[in-house]
């Protein structure tokens, strides 16, 4: 075995890794390559064991694609170490540049390929019970009081810059709270979630004919509103200037896949209602940068997009 790429990211080491046999290769699904993503120790033990859980729990209900094929998964409880062998797809996929987003085709792959794992865990009566945590009454207490304190303190930082229509928003957005995350203890609809879906947890095929879009990095998943994912990705554009001429698209292939996948039950009514439910809250993704120490430009960009969003989609309508 040879180290053919090694690279450091914030919560891990990761390898690419060249295989040699002892035998010659027999056939074709033995790998001449693969994939090493190790936790980093500094890393949050968390984030650790909820990838781990995630390719030993909620993956084999999961095709590949959209899921990278995962080889071996471990964490250690004692060391919070974790190890997770994927399939390498660098020879055939990549990532588009930095706070540049993929090409419309590419984009309505991703939404694709989101549908087909939201679509394989919705409503699954495993969900909350062997695979994920439901959310429920009590713990929405506690965020609706931990939303006033972290808004009110957020606001004070950047009131002066926002205007009165905007402090509406978010004034809105608090007395909704209630209903707007109480949604998440109702059973019906949720699914498994990414998380973290911005454009670059997604490997894009080079041949897009031939080749399907994969999703990866799942530190972060968890059960939600399949629409959350959506609103991240699109509504607040993925660490990317969204695109608004292309929100009605990529929702509506997002619908027909779910819809393709066997999802019956849920319209486009709902869809659209769900998004823009998802958007209100993405008007707390500055406060959630800006208290993880993210960069200005960073918490400033959410800020800007999510006011945009709602707007744009007329979310007081919803909770005025």
């Amino acid at each position: 075995m040879t180290v053919l790429l090694a690279k450091e990211l914030p919560v891990s080491s990761v390898y690419r890794l060249g295989i040699k046999y002892s035998h010659p290769a027999g056939t074709r699904s033995e790998p001449q390559t693969l994939f090493l993503k190790l936790s980093r120790a500094d890393a949050p033990k968390k984030l650790a064991r909820a990838e781990v859980e995630f390719y030993q729990r909620a993956a084999p209900a999961i095709s590949c694609p959209p899921l990278v094929r995962c080889y071996s998964s471990e964490y250690e409880e004692h060391t919070g170490r974790s190890h997770i062998l994927l399939e390498d797809l660098s020879a055939a996929h990549s990532q588009p540049a930095e706070h540049h987003p993929p090409s419309e085709s590419a984009s309505r792959m991703a939404v694709e390929a989101l549908a087909n794992v939201h679509a394989a865990w919705w409503n699954d009566p495993a969900l909350g019970d062997q695979v994920g945590c439901v959310f429920d009454d009590e713990w929405l207490v506690k965020f609706v009081a931990d939303l006033e304190v972290s808004v009110t303190r957020f606001l004070d930082l950047v009131r002066g810059e926002l205007s009165r229509r905007e402090l509406e928003a978010y004034g809105l957005m608090l007395r909704a709270a209630p209903d707007i995350w109480g949604r998440l203890t109702r059973r019906d609809g949720l699914t498994l979630t990414h998380g973290d879906a911005h454009w670059w947890n997604f490997l894009y095929p080079s041949d897009t004919a031939k080749g399907a879009v994969h999703i990866i990095d799942w530190q972060l998943w968890h059960i939600d509103l399949g629409a959350r994912d959506l609103a991240f990705l699109i509504a607040a554009g993925g660490f990317a200037e969204p695109r608004p001429e292309l929100e009605a698209g990529l929702l509506r292939q997002y619908h027909e896949a779910l819809i393709a996948n066997g999802v019956y039950g849920y319209s486009w009514g709902d869809l659209m209602r769900d998004y823009r439910w998802s958007a209100i809250r993405n008007l707390n993704l500055p406060i959630i940068f800006h208290s993880q120490g993210k960069h200005e430009s960073t918490w400033r960009a959410a800020l800007r997009h999510s006011l945009d969003a709602f707007e744009r989609l007329k979310c007081a309508e919803l909770i005025s």
